[in-house]
């Protein structure tokens, strides 16, 4: 399960501090049939400083074994970005920042009548950051180090976020993109995998607090098992705080 900040980009120009609390229903389909049929909490936080900032969440699935069903997946990022000061009188180069960022959770899962649980293997990664601005337009890129657990050699992962406020900001397009490499942890592949996830948004302001909208949960190389190219839509609420 993979979450980026959809809102982050505005705050990091901004400079604010907030938090937000999403639920969303997940009614996709399965490569063998199963309906998901599911709901998905996730929490963000984002505090800037004078240094750089700070963001973390936390993901919750709610689709364990018994009913009435509790969470069967746990996942949180957390992440730290620097400002690179010796940068600002560079025009080009001023807003590059260095960015750390590990990756953990676990899952739950049955087969059968036995339940199994397992880790997500945890990462770290490391590399730069940039943002690239047209108009209202943000796409926030990141080049960067990648370090999963038990894989037999570094891997590599860039990242693109958007956001875009359309209709006197009544309506904003978000979403985020992820591209890496990883070694077929599922699979007798002895070479590196490419794996994609994407989770394009679109949210409706009904409140200045309280939001409406829909995702496509989009990856290949992403869902274990799968080779082809997964696609689950969600309807899901925000509550910005």
């Amino acid at each position: 399960m993979k979450y980026r900040c959809i809102f982050l980009l505005l705050l990091i120009t901004t400079g604010l501090y907030s938090q937000n609390f999403q639920l969303h229903y997940d009614f996709g389909k399965q490569e063998d049939g199963t309906k998901r049929n599911y709901f998905v909490g996730t929490f963000e936080f984002f505090r800037p400083d004078t240094l750089g900032y700070t963001f973390m969440f936390t993901d919750f699935e709610f689709n364990s074994p018994e009913d009435p069903k509790g969470v069967s997946l746990g996942y949180f990022e957390i992440s730290r970005s620097f400002y690179m000061p010796w940068f600002k009188k560079n025009t080009a180069l001023k807003e590059l920042g260095f960015h750390i960022e590990y990756n953990d959770g676990s899952v739950i899962y049955a087969i059968g009548d036995t339940v199994y649980g397992e880790n997500l293997r945890n990462s770290w990664l490391t590399g730069f950051e940039y943002p690239f601005k047209l108009g209202n337009f943000t796409l926030n890129t990141m080049m960067l180090y990648k370090y999963i657990r038990g894989s037999a050699a570094p891997d590599f992962q860039i990242t693109f976020v958007w956001y875009h406020l359309l209709f006197n900001d009544r309506i904003a397009l978000t979403g985020y993109l992820d591209l890496w490499s990883q070694d077929d942890f599922y699979g007798n592949n002895e070479n590196k995998l490419l794996a994609l996830y994407s989770e394009p948004q679109i949210w409706f302001t009904i409140t200045p607090n309280f939001c409406v909208g829909s995702e496509f949960k989009i990856s290949k190389n992403f869902v274990p098992g799968s080779d082809r190219i997964e696609v689950f839509p969600t309807l899901g609420v925000k509550w910005q705080f």
